[in-house]
């Protein structure tokens, strides 16, 4: 339905740009491949800005009905309360289900027609969405009366929300051509890095410390240790967003309003390099130094491997003639 109204969108030319520049940026390709025999199409890249839409409102959506427990606290909220915020806490799990289940026929479905890359499935699918596949189900059943769960929960599912529709909502501003866009979108740069920092720093860390100290007070060994490894995982992730973030509001707040045309296409290159703001683009070029890495140690040691063979027949047909 999102996609179907983009096609009426008078913004959405503008939109479309940045929108297949963050695809790139979590993996897609530049050009056409065998996965993507047509590249990035603009139907692919209105169903992923409709998509984000998605998970926008999914995400408000669950944490909407937790609020009440977050501001009385377990103690003093009442039973329709208890259950709203575990209703909520279900809603986001059975998504998490659905979208690992997405991802994963897009993936490695070679004939989905609408392929995800392994990139975008191993940061979404395995450090995103398995925190909340290993850890939700197990804190209802033990510790859902503790504060920091609830804030915790409470406030990555609104930031990412938020975050996504900031983000959604700036690649419609002409940045290039109307002053007032230009500075909406310094803002919205600076509202990401302020969420971000608030929620995925100085929330994230005391709660997630707080609550891994309760258990091991708590004797709680078993959810002790595999609390620590996935709270590991998502902080990881939580880092690698406010470094995009920081390093986006370090480019874009003292960039002028671009008026000649090399400074257009300086303010479009910047536009394409932080369209994923908030969206774990370091993680994917992780992942992608890893890779090339990995590539040339296996081409280095393909070369010895060779070298070694061509020396030992050298060797042997020697020996032969001396013989």
């Amino acid at each position: 339905m999102i996609a179907n109204i983009l096609n009426k969108a008078t913004w959405w030319p503008r939109a479309f740009s940045p929108t297949k520049s963050m695809m790139c940026n979590f993996g897609y390709p530049k050009e056409p491949n065998k996965q993507f025999p047509d590249g990035v199409t603009e139907q692919l890249a209105k169903d992923f800005y409709a998509n984000m839409i998605s998970i926008c409102v999914a995400h408000a959506l669950c944490a909407s009905p937790m609020l009440p427990v977050l501001i009385y606290g377990w103690e003093e909220s009442s039973e329709l309360m208890k259950v709203s915020f575990l209703l909520g806490t279900l809603a986001d799990l059975g998504y998490d289900v659905y979208d690992f289940i997405r991802l994963s026929f897009r993936t490695f479905d070679t004939k989905h027609e609408k392929p995800t890359p392994i990139d975008f499935f191993i940061i979404l699918g395995l450090m995103h969405h398995t925190t909340g596949l290993a850890l939700i189900m197990p804190l209802n059943l033990h510790y859902v009366d503790r504060f920091e769960y609830h804030q915790t929960a409470v406030s990555l599912l609104l930031a990412a929300s938020l975050c996504f529709l900031a983000g959604a909502y700036k690649f419609t501003l002409d940045v290039y051509e109307k002053r007032k866009d230009f500075v909406l979108y310094k803002f919205i740069v600076l509202f990401q890095l302020g969420i971000i920092l608030y929620t995925r720093v100085y929330l994230w860390f005391p709660a997630t410390l707080g609550l891994r100290a309760y258990m091991k007070e708590q004797n709680d060994t078993t959810f002790f240790y595999s609390a620590t490894v996935m709270i590991t995982i998502f902080s990881i992730f939580n880092l690698v967003l406010v470094v995009d973030a920081v390093g986006a509001a370090a480019k874009w707040l003292p960039r002028r309003f671009p008026k000649s045309k090399q400074e257009k296409d300086e303010t479009a290159a910047l536009v394409r390099r932080t369209s994923a703001t908030g969206m774990v683009t370091p993680a994917i070029q992780m992942l992608r130094a890893m890779e090339t890495k990995r590539k040339f140690k296996a081409g280095v040691k393909t070369v010895i491997a060779v070298n070694r063979l061509s020396s030992h027949a050298s060797s042997f047909s020697n020996d032969k003639k001396d013989d």
